[in-house]
C-alpha cells in the first residue's frame, strides 16, 4: 500500500497507512485551509463553542426583531381609484439598488432578501421593464440580472408636502375609474411613489389616510362608459367621425348619430361629449351613458378654429345649455356666509338688501339646473325672475306637496 504525506493544522509532516484509516490509494493532496471559525472553536472547548453557539442565537434573533420592525414599517397605502394595495411597490427600488451596484441578484436571492415568492419578484422585474423601460437582462453564466446599459430609477425627490397633495389629488381623481385614464393616473402615483424617502412615505401614509373626499358615483355601467371613453378618446386623437345609437331621455326614442368629438367632460358623476352632430347640424352635448354601438368611421374632421370650449359652456350652469336668460335669485340671511364665499357662476353679481338678505343676479341658459339649485335651499331661496322660471318652481313645489297629501 502507498504512503503519503499530509500537511496537519499545525504545520508538521506525518505518515498515514490509507488502510488503517479505512483508505486507499491516498493520494498527495494540497495543504488545507485553516478550518473555519466554528469548526476550530469546536475543536478548541465545547465550552467556549457553546457560548459562540449562543452568541450566534442572540444575534439571530436581534436581527429577527430588527427585521419584524422594518416590516412592520413598510408602507401600506392604497390606490384612491381602483383600491389595489401599492404596498409592494417599495420592492422596485430594492431590486434597482441591488442590480446597479452589480450583485447580479437572481429570484431565489431577491425572493429571500424581500421576503416574497420568486413569482412575485418576476412581476417586479417586469414593472420595471413596462414602467421605466428598465434594461434588465438575465445573465446565465452568472446566473444574476444585470442592465444592459447604465440605468436608475429617477433621482428627482419630492418635498413632502408636495407628495401628500398629489396623492390627496389622486383620491379626487376616483371617478376616472371605469375609463383608460385610471391605468395612468395609477402607474402616475406609482412612480411618484417611488421617488418618495421612508421617512416620507409613512408620514404620507397618515395624511391620505386621514383625509377623504366625497364624489358623485359614476352614472351608467361602469364597463359600457369606459369602452365609450376609449373609443371616443381614439376618434379625438385621430380626428374621425363616429357612428353611433344614442337615446334621448326627452323623447324617450333611439337615434342614429354621426359625430364630431370635440371634448369630454366630467360632470356631477357623468360623462358627456361635446361634440358637432350631422343629424342636428350644430355642437352638441350627448353623455356617454346614454351612447349605444360606436364605430370610428374613416371620415375625417377638423374642429373649428373659431370653437372655444370655454365660450360653449360659458352661459352653462354645469352643463346644460338654452338661450341665455337673466336670473335672479334672493337668499335669506341664514345662507348669506354660504353663498358669499363661493363663485357660482362666472356671471354672478351679489347685492346684500336691507333686511340681511342677499340678491344674486346671473345670466345662463341652464335654467333646469338652476332650478335644482334653488329648490336644495328649501325655504330659505326663492326665484325672483324670470316670471317663467318662478312658476314653474311654484308648480314642482305644489307637485312634491302633492306627494304627502
Amino acid at each position: 500500500m502507498g504512503k503519503s504525506k499530509l500537511k496537519t493544522a499545525s504545520g508538521t509532516d506525518t505518515q498515514r497507512v490509507g488502510h488503517a484509516k479505512g483508505r486507499q490509494g491516498l493520494q498527495h493532496e494540497p495543504a488545507k485551509q485553516s478550518r473555519p471559525y466554528k469548526q476550530q472553536k469546536q475543536h478548541e472547548g465545547y465550552e467556549e463553542y457553546a457560548q459562540y453557539e449562543r452568541y450566534e442565537q442572540d444575534k439571530q434573533r436581534e436581527q429577527q426583531k430588527q427585521h419584524k420592525r422594518h416590516k412592520q414599517n413598510r408602507p401600506k397605502v392604497t390606490c384612491a381609484i381602483s383600491g389595489k394595495s401599492i404596498t409592494g411597490f417599495w420592492r422596485l427600488y430594492e431590486i434597482d439598488k441591488l442590480i446597479s451596484q452589480g450583485l447580479y441578484p437572481n429570484c431565489s436571492y431577491l425572493a429571500d432578501h424581500l421576503e416574497v415568492h420568486k413569482r412575485t419578484v418576476e412581476r417586479d422585474i417586469e414593472r420595471l421593464r413596462d414602467l421605466f423601460a428598465a434594461p434588465i437582462e438575465y445573465d446565465r453564466k452568472k446566473k444574476g440580472y444585470y442592465y444592459t446599459e447604465p440605468f436608475s430609477l429617477p433621482p428627482v425627490r419630492l418635498r413632502e408636502g408636495e407628495a401628500i397633495a398629489l396623492f390627496l389629488g389622486q383620491k379626487l381623481l376616483a371617478q376616472c375609474k371605469g375609463t383608460p385614464l385610471e391605468e395612468f393616473v395609477e402607474n402616475a402615483m406609482l412612480k411618484i411613489r417611488m421617488l418618495l424617502s421612508q421617512e416620507i412615505d409613512v408620514s404620507l401614509e397618515r395624511v391620505v389616510e386621514a383625509v377623504s373626499f366625497h364624489v358623485d358615483p359614476l352614472r351608467g355601467e361602469e364597463v359600457e362608459v369606459a369602452q365609450n371613453y376609449g373609443i371616443l378618446v381614439d376618434a379625438m386623437e385621430q380626428r374621425r367621425v363616429v357612428e353611433m345609437e344614442y337615446y334621448s331621455a326627452s323623447r324617450d326614442a333611439h337615434t342614429r348619430r354621426r359625430i364630431e368629438p370635440y371634448h369630454l367632460r366630467l360632470v356631477g358623476g357623468a360623462w358627456y361629449c361635446i361634440a358637432y352632430c350631422h343629424n342636428r347640424r350644430e355642437v352638441r352635448t350627448f353623455a356617454l351613458d346614454r351612447m349605444q354601438s360606436l364605430t370610428i368611421t374613416e371620415e375625417r374632421f377638423e374642429i373649428p378654429k373659431d370653437f372655444s370650449i370655454s365660450e360653449y359652456l360659458g352661459h352653462s350652469w354645469i352643463i346644460e345649455r338654452g338661450t341665455p336668460t337673466r336670473v335672479v335669485i334672493e337668499f335669506d340671511s341664514s345662507q348669506v356666509p354660504h353663498i358669499c364665499n363661493k363663485q357660482w357662476h362666472h356671471s354672478q353679481k351679489l347685492e346684500t338688501l336691507p333686511d340681511g338678505s342677499l340678491r344674486m343676479t346671473l345670466t345662463t341658459g341652464s335654467l333646469g339646473e338652476i332650478m335644482r339649485w334653488v329648490l336644495s335651499f328649501g325655504s330659505h331661496a326663492r326665484i325672483i325672475e324670470p316670471e317663467a322660471l318662478r312658476r314653474q318652481v311654484i308648480a314642482e313645489l305644489d307637485k312634491a306637496r302633492r306627494n304627502y297629501d
